[in-house]
């Protein structure tokens, strides 16, 4: 599951219940003291040293935040930590806080973050290479999985985290060069489970950035850590607040921080889902339970009063850092006899600044860690424009981000290395673990309840690698009021992919009706079948070039009615080019970008062909867009000269939003122009992380086909308008809408599909 997955409704609902599972609320009372904890004066312990303060900052997704409150209370109360041990959300704070940062840097660094697109591991359609953009107009679900000894294989999160895994890289850039956690300017430990075994797993060392993408991995929404041969996911299912941890540090003073969620309540138990994710929130709970009964009278808990604040409300996190402060300051007379004295406190802080990368060094080397990807070669190649360069996180972003879009990675990671003196960058690309065979399905359904219907069901199964670095195996299958089987192979000429061949063959057959004012007196059954070569030419993501050679067979034959037109057979040669230009960030409610495709093909009567000609056709999208309003301009033009075969060169218009009011498909002709205006205005918080979109709609549109060589006249075009209501889905947007012509043909429609439609 991707990008989609991660905006939609069932991501989100299981985002909000996962890390529910991963909290705990607070026991009513801390029970009895440990040996250790005995020493809470802060003159001295027995032996003459000052009281070590331990600090536990629990699991709670975007409650988390809160702990940022209490540390800000913590540095004011000068409270100085010697050790520092986190769950999830809190491992990922005290990560930073260890690191050396401030409460208000780590507070900045929340309030950059795009949380919303932080849980969307695609880069943006824009970004991705022509033919995924080419391949995503085949079907409307953005539901990826792989497919294996027959049946399919999804993923084991929707969330990849490639996006987090660079923000936690960009964060912790310095502390991440340090192996040790006992060497960082606060010791720190992150804890995670082994899925596997159900042992918890304390991090002391390796990579702190990896330690806490364990800690944080959410069953089911982000994907499990592979780390050391273990999998690993969120440390709250074994011990959300780990207070044991510390200790075993060398803490004598522990304060803890729990934010956990509450429990549902009574009224809040109406389905089988959570029933289940409250028993094992109650399982959850009796943990947390005796490790915060293990707190002792010199110990403190603070519980920040977030009341029913949502674990998955990130983008609020900031409005619960003041509760933070608010508990912390509560409890703050039982902590405030281990303060230093301000001189010492500030000579504490400036100890605990780990020492930067400054002036930032050059990379000197590119290094792919081997034996997780397929194609280092490629990564490795495309991440050599680094050397030289100043280290310098956006920029290693932007260099893998490329290679990321191509699609056959689950993620791709990097850290800075030390070699010979000399400061370089390891990549280290991963290959979804689903693949390298891919499947993908949409559904597409179209009614306009007075008894005619359209529905397309597309399977799509991707195979890459086939022969080697790069190429691709792509089958399709589409079964509905359009059948098409088709099979096409994709090959780079060069290590960049700049230049490419394509073989493709297949079979594509549909009904075009024939209407006599408003009614449909006949129905043809139009069929070809291709096999065709290509060579194309791509140097950036927005545009691309192909030019082909196509055999092709057509036939028409008559399935409904009894108009005297005979039943057509053709064959025809042609040579054709194409260029695509594709900015558009989607295909559904696209709000910024634009597309446009350019066709022509020249017919010759050779090789058997009959009729010679060409033929040529337009297709344009472009989005105006300010704040919720988006206005979507498009055009289509078709035409063709001299005497190409009829059936090779027709065009087709109809159906709502391509002329609303008149049936799919229902106009034919060999010339076509098409000219609409869709506004939408989203309703919502556009910004919300699992806010399900929802748009209100009109069109003003004008269209008209003709015959070969006789242009168009406009001033007998069919004039057309259309309202509607949308929503997003994750099988793709679902519209209700009313269209009406000047003819006074209309049509209500219900339909999954995009607003972008394939130009053919």
């Amino acid at each position: 599951m991707r990008k989609a997955i991660k905006t939609a409704i069932g991501a989100g609902c299981a985002l909000l219940a996962a890390w529910a599972i991963a909290a705990a609320p607070p026991p009513a009372t801390a029970a009895a003291e440990t040996p250790s904890q005995a020493r809470t004066e802060a003159e001295a312990t027995d032996d003459g040293a000052r009281p070590c303060v331990g600090l536990v900052l629990g699991g709670g997704g975007a409650r988390g935040a809160a702990h940022v409150g209490v540390l800000k209370v913590l540095e004011r109360e000068r409270i100085p930590v010697c050790a520092i041990a986190g769950t999830s959300m809190g491992a990922v704070v005290g990560a930073l806080y260890a690191s050396g940062l401030k409460p208000a840097e780590i507070e900045q660094a929340l309030a950059s973050v795009d949380w919303k697109d932080l849980f969307q591991d695609e880069p943006g359609r824009a970004a991705l290479p022509m033919r995924r953009k080419e391949a995503q107009l085949n079907y409307r679900a953005e539901l990826e999985a792989g497919w294996r000894d027959g049946a399919p294989v999804f993923p084991s999160g929707a969330v990849q985290g490639q996006k987090l895994g660079l923000l936690l890289r960009r964060l912790m850039l310095d502390a991440s060069r340090t192996a040790r956690f006992d060497e960082l300017p606060i010791p720190f430990r992150a804890v995670a489970t082994d899925i596997v075994s159900g042992e918890r797993v304390v991090f002391s060392e390796g990579d702190i950035v990896m330690a806490v993408r364990a800690s944080m991995a959410v069953p089911a929404v982000f994907a499990p850590a592979e780390i050391d041969g273990r999998i690993l996911v969120d440390g709250g299912i074994v011990d959300n607040v780990p207070v044991d941890v510390v200790r075993e540090m060398g803490a004598d003073v522990v304060i803890a921080v729990d934010v956990g969620s509450p429990l549902l309540t009574r009224d809040e138990l109406r389905t089988p889902i959570t029933v289940a994710y409250q028993m094992i929130s109650v399982l959850i709970q009796e943990k947390t339970n005796r490790s915060i009964a293990s707190l002792g009278a010199g110990d403190v808990l603070i519980v920040p009063p977030l009341g029913s604040f949502s674990s998955a409300a990130f983008e609020q996190s900031l409005t619960v850092i003041p509760k933070g402060v608010e508990a912390a300051e509560a409890e703050a007379p039982r902590f405030r006899h281990l303060a230093l004295p301000e001189a010492d406190y500030a000579d504490w802080r400036r100890e605990r600044r780990i020492a930067a990368l400054d002036p930032p060094p050059t990379i000197a080397f590119v290094d792919v860690a081997p034996g997780q990807a397929r194609t280092t070669e490629l990564v490795a190649f495309r991440a050599q424009g680094l050397v030289g360069q100043t280290l310098d996180p956006a920029v290693v972003e932007a260099a893998v981000a490329g290679t990321y879009a191509e699609g056959a990675y689950q993620r791709i990671g990097w850290r800075a290395v030390e070699r010979d003196g000399q400061t370089g960058i390891e990549l280290v690309p991963v290959d979804k673990a689903w693949g390298p065979m891919f499947f993908n399905v949409g559904l597409q359904i179209a009614d306009d309840f007075e008894g005619r219907s359209d529905y397309q069901l597309t399977a799509e199964l991707l195979k890459t690698g086939v022969s080697g670095d790069g190429d691709e195996l792509r089958a399709l299958l589409r079964l509905g009021q359009v059948t098409e089987a088709s099979v096409d192979w994709f090959a780079p000429l060069d290590l960049d992919r700049r230049f490419h061949v394509g073989l493709d063959t297949g079979y594509r057959a549909f009904d075009v009706p024939f209407v006599v004012g408003r009614l449909q007196s006949a129905e043809y059954r139009i069929a070809r079948t291709t096999l065709g070569v290509r060579v194309g030419l791509q140097t950036d993501p927005r545009w691309a070039l192909e030019a082909t050679l196509r055999r092709s067979r057509f036939e028409g034959s008559q399935e409904v009615g009894s108009l005297a037109v005979d039943s057509l057979s053709q064959q025809t040669t042609s040579i054709g080019g194409r260029a695509v230009w594709d900015t558009l960030d989607r295909l559904s409610f696209p709000s910024r970008g634009s597309r446009a495709v350019l066709s022509v093909d020249r017919f010759d009567d050779v090789l058997g062909a009959e009729g010679s000609g060409w033929a040529a056709r337009w297709r344009s999208d472009t989005v105006v867009s300010k704040g919720k309003h988006h206005l979507l301009l498009g055009t289509r033009w078709a035409t063709t000269r001299d005497a190409p075969p009829e059936l090779a060169a027709f065009s087709t218009l109809g159906g709502f939003l391509n002329l609303s009011g008149t049936l799919e498909r229902g106009l034919v002709g060999e010339e076509l122009g098409y000219g609409r205006a869709v506004y939408y205005y989203r309703f919502g918080d556009a910004n919300a992380l699992f806010a399900v979109p929802t748009w209100l709609g009109a069109s003003a549109e004008i269209g008209q086909v003709g015959e070969r060589g006789r242009g168009l006249d406009w001033g007998e075009a069919t004039r057309a308008g259309g309202v509607f209501v949308g929503m997003s889905s994750p099988f793709g947007p679902i519209l209700f809408g009313f269209g009406r012509t000047n003819r006074g043909d209309d049509t209500w429609t219900l339909s999954f599909g995009n607003l972008i439609r394939n130009e053919d």
